[in-house]
């Protein structure tokens, strides 16, 4: 895997390059055709269910299985909170959305401004293509941030 730059050291390319910034319950994308040039917002991509409690998710209580030893019970755990679950399809939804443009020819290079909880989960999701387009990735959580801020994170 190639190495990817550090924000301090970053420039923006001079090319059509997708800024993608949010976190797991709303990402934004934008296009900056030059470095120093004005950003268009692309799309605006939203997850509601992310921001649901996990109670809210589930009214079911988990099963309960016998100790192994003893005569005991205990409740069992699934795998993966419904959560988690959310934030992979929602990433896979925004892997997808990326991977038509790239195959329209929309952008050259992509900037990945998103939350550490996120990141994770769509680079999971990116396609090898995907990835060798991806300049910078800041895993900090932009949620808060206009097009202004987040320009002055890369300038």
């Amino acid at each position: 895997m190639k190495k990817r730059e550090k924000a301090g050291d970053f420039l923006l390319p001079n090319a059509r390059t997708y800024i993608l910034a949010g976190d797991s319950a709303e990402i934004r994308i934008f296009l900056a055709q030059r470095r120093f040039g004005a950003w268009t917002e692309v799309a605006a991509l939203n997850n509601p269910d992310a921001r649901m409690r996990e109670q809210d998710r589930v009214t079911d209580r988990p099963g309960r299985a016998f100790d192994s030893f003893g005569k005991g019970r205990h409740a069992m755990a699934p795998e993966e909170t419904g959560r988690q679950h959310d934030i992979q399809r929602f990433a896979h939804d925004v892997a997808a959305f990326l991977n038509k443009g790239l195959s329209a020819d929309d952008f050259d290079y992509l900037v990945v401004i998103a939350d550490p909880t996120f990141l994770g989960a769509l680079r999971k999701e990116l396609s090898a293509a995907l990835n060798k387009r991806v300049k910078l990735e800041m895993p900090i959580n932009p949620t808060g941030y206009d097009a202004g801020k987040l320009k002055s994170l890369l300038t």
